[in-house]
């Protein structure tokens, strides 16, 4: 080595290049006795395997986050799969609803036109009888004409026939009367099932099945089903896939639905809420 260049001693160069430090520490580390020099390698050696040790306890953490992600991935599928299939399912029974509202309007103008055609026949009925009184009137008038020719005809054959046609135009009376009020009565009958059909229409009925308070239980216990279900799912599916990386074998003793059969549970709720009764629709 010339002079104190140390890059001219091959040892102290490899020392550099193994970690110890700048040429001066270098120079400085070969001045120190060898016991401190081993003393502060030592020291060091000791710092790495303790940071090591770190790094290593950070990717085994770092592991069981991707495990733990992974678990909440497939509960949330499963959860977002079952809230799908519940939509579907009420969107179905909007389909159903909506349809009733369709065949509620055409009853509607069923109805519409039927009250047409008694109100045209409650008219002819009134006409009919405004005839038939008129014939009345007739008749009373042609008896007391024939009344006054009794002296020149035979009485009982002129009273016989009078009293005939009277018979005839009260029968007659007698029918339109009987006509008119019973086609008052099917007209107070179309037009109270009118008003009911105004009061209580689809669209009252549609508000209150949704607002009914056995609807909005019956739905508040299908989600807390349907989430349980989903969760014990997602749970046994992590179980699957965990299991195979390790010796010790996990359970589900731990998800809080240990031996619980929540897809029985789910299915008895959903049977439940198709066949919901609601107390205001059936008052």
């Amino acid at each position: 080595m010339q002079g104190d260049d140390i890059f001219n001693d091959p040892s102290a160069c490899q020392d550099i290049l193994s970690g110890l430090g700048t040429p001066f520490e270098v120079l400085r580390a070969r001045g120190i006795p060898r016991e401190n020099r081993i003393n502060q390698l030592s020291s060091m050696l000791v710092g790495s395997s303790i940071m090591a040790n770190s790094i290593m306890e950070d990717y085994k953490v770092l592991g069981h986050k991707e495990e733990e992600i992974v678990r909440l991935l497939d509960e949330v599928e499963a959860m977002a799969k079952a809230a799908r299939e519940a939509c579907a399912r009420e969107n179905e029974k909007l389909f159903r609803v909506l349809q009733e509202v369709t065949n509620l309007k055409a009853a509607n103008a069923a109805f519409i036109k039927e009250k047409t055609v008694a109100e045209a026949v409650a008219k002819e009925a009134k006409e009919a009888e405004a005839r038939s009184a008129k014939a009345l009137e007739e008749a009373d008038a042609d008896r007391s004409n024939l009344n006054k020719a009794v002296e020149v005809q035979n009485r009982v054959t002129i009273i016989e026939e009078v009293t005939a046609r009277t018979a005839e135009a009260e029968a007659q009376a007698r029918d339109a009367a009987e006509a008119r009020d019973s086609l008052i009565s099917s007209l107070d009958q179309l037009k109270a099932d009118r008003d009911w059909m105004h009061d209580h229409g689809i669209g009252h009925i549609v508000g209150t099945i949704l607002d009914a308070p056995e609807n909005a239980s019956a739905i508040n216990e299908l989600k807390e089903r349907a989430r349980e279900a989903g969760f014990k799912a997602g749970y046994n599916e992590c179980l699957n896939h965990v299991n195979p990386f390790y010796q010790s074998k996990f359970t589900d003793e731990r998800s809080g639905f240990h031996g619980v059969d929540t897809e029985a549970w789910y299915v008895a709720v959903i049977n439940a809420y198709n066949s919901l009764s609601i107390s205001a629709i059936e008052d």
